[in-house]
C-alpha cells in the first residue's frame, strides 16, 4: 500500500511538471488535488487496461489452441512501450479539461517516462540477507 501513495505521488510529479515539459504535451493544474488524482486516475486506467489486455491474451490462447501467443508474445515484446501512451491518451479523452496531447509522439514521450517510472517503483529489492540469501530467497521474509 505505501509503495502504491508513493508511486501515485511520483506519478502526479511527473504530471505537474515534467509532462508539461514535453512538446505538444498539456496539463494544466497543480500537484494537489489535480496531480494526485490524475496519478490515481493512471494507475487505474493502468490497471484495467493492464487486466483487459490479460483476459483478451488468455482467451486468445485458449481459443486458438495456443497459436494465438505467436501473435501475442511478440506483440507484447516489440510494443510494451505503447501501453503507457494508450492509457495517457485514454485519460486525455475522458478529461481534456486538465490532460491533452497534440498527437502520439507527445504521447509516447510522456508515456515512456511514466513507464520509467513505473518500472523504478516496482523493481525488487535483492539486499543480502543473513546466509548469503536474497530478501526473495530467505523464508523469514516471505509474505
Amino acid at each position: 500500500m505505501v509503495r502504491l501513495a508513493i508511486r501515485v505521488l511520483i506519478t502526479a510529479f511527473v504530471f505537474t511538471y515534467v509532462v508539461p515539459m514535453i512538446g505538444g504535451a498539456h496539463f494544466s493544474g497543480s500537484f494537489w488535488p489535480e496531480g494526485v488524482i490524475y496519478g490515481l486516475l493512471f494507475a487505474a486506467t493502468a490497471f484495467v487496461v493492464g487486466r483487459a489486455l490479460g483476459y483478451v491474451t488468455a482467451a486468445l490462447a485458449i481459443g486458438t489452441l495456443g497459436f494465438g501467443c505467436l501473435f501475442v508474445i511478440p506483440l507484447y515484446l516489440f510494443c510494451f512501450w505503447l501501453l503507457p501512451a494508450a492509457e495517457l491518451m485514454v485519460l486525455a479523452h475522458f478529461f481534456p479539461q486538465h490532460l491533452a496531447f497534440n498527437g502520439w509522439g507527445s504521447a509516447i514521450l510522456a508515456g515512456l517516462v511514466l513507464l520509467f517510472v513505473n518500472v523504478v517503483t516496482t523493481a525488487e529489492r535483492t539486499k543480502r540477507a543473513s546466509g548469503g540469501l536474497t530478501v526473495r530467497d530467505n523464508p523469514r521474509y516471505r509474505r
